[in-house]
């Protein structure tokens, strides 16, 4: 089942400022802070809510991650299982400027804008922009919105490349709930639900408006700290407190070849 797709192809050259050299920004002067600028990769966690997920149980530390994205910086720690091959790729996803992961550690910033009506295709699309701390070098620009099929909702998210763009269909889950009922841990992943069929869910490459299924996987778990240890692993060498923690898997063919440890603190409180 093929998905909508977003209709922002890159060029050679994605960044930062993808969004802004198109003229794609709701705010002409890409400002993106004004009253009804979004905050959020989605404006409501219910968005994304399917089968078996209420989203007024889940853990408010969850639910700021979807709804109020911009007020968190990402730190992260990767994994990689082939690192000398990704010291080869990653200068050439510099150059492009998307997908620009870390190496090691790195510290993000995170931009949620507006865009333009009309200009993504997808309803209610807007533009998230990860930055590094320090430098401004762009680590992702992307563009998210969200799916309904039937009973079930997705998460959209198109990333510009050179040609086209790569869509992230991903369905949100419940993990983990607590003894009086509370989603402590939710997932975003790729992989369809055991008890439905495959439908839109996947990473696809869509180049020239064709899109097809890649044989890329991801699966992000999110979970507030479940106690003061888990938290304080990288208190340690950063001097912040997470609010939230993240494990991102990423695989081809199955085969996992990173591993994202994600720690978010609400941005200017140590």
């Amino acid at each position: 089942m093929r998905p909508p797709t977003s209709r922002f192809s890159g060029g050679l050259r994605v960044g930062a400022t993808f969004f802004g050299e198109r003229g794609a920004l709701a705010d002409p002067r890409g400002a993106g802070d004004g009253a009804d600028a979004p905050r959020g990769v989605v404006d409501r966690i219910a968005e994304l809510a399917g089968p078996g997920l209420a989203p007024e149980r889940v853990h408010p530390a969850i639910t700021a991650f979807f709804e109020d994205t911009a007020s968190l910086d990402l730190y992260v720690r990767s994994g990689w299982r082939f690192p000398r091959l990704w010291r080869l790729v990653r200068p050439i996803l510099r150059a492009i400027g998307q997908f620009v992961l870390p190496v090691h550690e790195a510290h993000i910033l995170t931009r949620v804008v507006g865009l333009a009506e009309g200009r993504d295709g997808r309803d209610a699309a807007r533009a998230v922009l990860r930055t590094y701390a320090g430098t401004g070098e762009v680590m992702q620009a992307v563009a998210y919105a969200t799916l309904t099929r039937g009973d079930e909702r997705f998460m959209s998210a198109a990333f510009p490349m050179p040609g086209g763009h790569v869509l992230g269909i991903l369905r949100l889950e419940a993990v983990t709930t607590s003894e009086v009922g509370e989603i402590v841990c939710v997932a975003l992943t790729s992989e369809p639900a055991a008890s439905r069929g495959r439908g839109p869910v996947g990473v696809w490459l869509v180049l020239a408006g064709l899109a097809v299924r890649s044989p890329f996987g991801e699966r992000l778990a999110l979970s507030a700290p479940r106690d003061p240890e888990e938290a304080a692993d990288w208190d340690a060498t950063r001097g912040v407190r997470f609010s939230l923690v993240g494990r991102h898997e990423q695989s081809f063919l199955g085969l996992h070849f990173v591993t994202h440890r994600y720690g978010f603190a609400p941005r200017g409180r140590p």
